[in-house]
């Protein structure tokens, strides 16, 4: 018996079933990551050195960041504490001894007795607490995926961010180099006697604007880098990576599957309430367990051993504590509510779900809608006005601030597209993520790009 009892509590999976986590994050969201205390730490830093050895793009950050973030680490813990919960249901009570010695004395030898029992209501009720227990690791296992796939949609915001930071450098240097040319010639036109203080304070306040926006622009690219450093979990020389190109274009041809079928797909795939049904069957289980504890009597039973006079005595020994007064009352209506509860959970959650995926397709929808209109009309529309302004130019029918001014437009319009395309692509990341079966709350407090004149 005690071997078929040391048998049970090893069916636990070692792994806690991270290996059911892997698959989940593959199949929904093509992620692969690892549980740093299963795999070891060189072959996952291996891993990511692989990984930064060539410059980083978005699933590279993603993949890097679910190897080395300490945070989702942590989490990945909640499964080695349902383990050990598993595997303490799983095993019978410990073996308790009573005993006491008489007095000693010159003619004769010391009384003495012993008795060993263990609460075989316990033992009786294994089945149920084990069934407990599993029900608690199953739905473990499902939130620590959902909160895997949530720490992959923020990392690639993240990413997103900071990837738009680094173009609306570039296209503030490129604003400043317009204002630098154009107030070096308002100076020199000045100097001619050809324009008047007012025109050229005006030439100097968009020159130092655009220092001014060009700084704030350097500053605020370095506090995104660093904020997915951390999402990394990247410190020191390993800071010191490459990143990957430039904010792509929104996908060709992005159909946008209706609302109907979006909120179906992510109802019956999400995660959120699977995790709510298995807490929910855990809860049953418990109020199951209270009741069958409650109504009958605990029961502790071993043997007694003892000599008296010379006599030696061996018999069984049981202890009964009845089911008098607590009969797990109090325990059972506790899990009942909890089962209320979740099945409220349930019903807001489903209703939250519905709201955020049409939320996140409006989101998409408009974004897409935006960066397209950027890209066809806005920008093609401002390189026609430059071409015509050089050409008015070149004829003498132009000034050299009217073609700088024209310049400076184009630009700024250019940052406004990559603002567009972040927000396409921080859009399209937020609807698979909840298709994927995690509802996520959007996060533009934390990573939101600072206020742009």
């Amino acid at each position: 018996m005690l071997l078929l009892l040391a048998t049970l509590a090893a069916c636990a999976p070692r792994n806690a079933g991270f290996d059911s986590v892997q698959v989940l994050l593959e199949q929904r969201a093509g992620l692969d990551t690892e549980w740093r205390r299963l795999s070891g730490d060189p072959a996952a830093d291996r891993r990511v050195a692989e990984l930064m050895a060539t410059p980083i793009g978005p699933e590279e950050a993603v993949d890097i960041a679910l190897l080395k973030n300490a945070d989702l680490q942590a989490r990945f813990e909640d499964l080695g504490i349902a383990r050990g919960q598993l595997v303490d249901a799983s095993l019978p009570a410990n073996i308790e001894l009573d005993g006491d010695i008489g007095n000693f004395s010159a003619d004769r030898r010391s009384d003495f007795g012993f008795a060993a029992t263990t609460d075989l209501a316990r033992l009786f009720f294994l089945p149920l607490r084990r069934g407990v227990a599993s029900a608690g690791l199953d739905a473990t296992r499902i939130e620590t995926a959902g909160a895997a796939l949530e720490f992959a949609y923020e990392v690639r915001t993240a990413f997103y961010d900071y990837q738009a930071a680094e173009q609306l450098i570039e296209l503030d240097r490129t604003v400043l180099e317009a204002a630098t040319a154009s107030y070096d010639a308002a100076l020199r036109l000045y100097d001619a006697g050809n324009i008047t203080a007012l025109e050229l304070a005006n030439e100097r306040a968009f020159y130092e604007q655009a220092r001014s926006d060009a700084t704030l622009a350097e500053g605020a690219a370095l506090g995104r880098r660093e904020e997915l450093n951390v999402w990394m979990g990247l410190s020191g020389t390993e800071t010191g990576w490459e990143l990957a190109g430039r904010l792509p274009e929104p996908l060709p041809d992005d159909e946008i599957p209706d609302v109907e079928t979006l909120e179906s797909r992510a109802i019956e795939d999400s995660l959120d309430l699977l995790g709510l049904e298995h807490r929910y069957t855990e809860l049953a289980r418990r109020a199951n367990l209270a009741r069958a504890e409650g109504l009958l009597p605990s029961l502790r039973a071993g043997v007694q051993v003892g000599r008296e006079e010379s006599l030696r005595q061996t018999g069984p020994v049981v202890s009964i504590e009845l089911p008098v007064f607590d009969q797990g009352q109090g325990r059972v209506e506790a899990a009942r509510a909890q089962m209320r509860q979740v099945e409220q959970q349930y019903g807001a959650r489903a209703v939250r779900i519905r709201a955020a995926v049409r939320a996140a397709r409006n989101d998409l929808v408009i974004a897409t809608r935006r960066a397209e209109h950027f890209r066809t009309v806005l920008l093609p529309l401002w390189e026609q006005i430059i071409n015509e302004t050089q050409r008015q130019y070149n004829a003498m029918q132009a000034g050299v601030f009217q073609l700088l001014l024209a310049r400076r437009e184009q630009v700024r319009t250019g940052q406004e597209y990559v603002l567009a395309l972040r927000d396409y692509w921080r859009a399209r990341s937020r609807l698979d993520q909840i298709l994927a079966g995690r509802l996520v709350s959007p996060s533009e407090g934390a990573f939101a790009m600072p206020e742009r004149r």
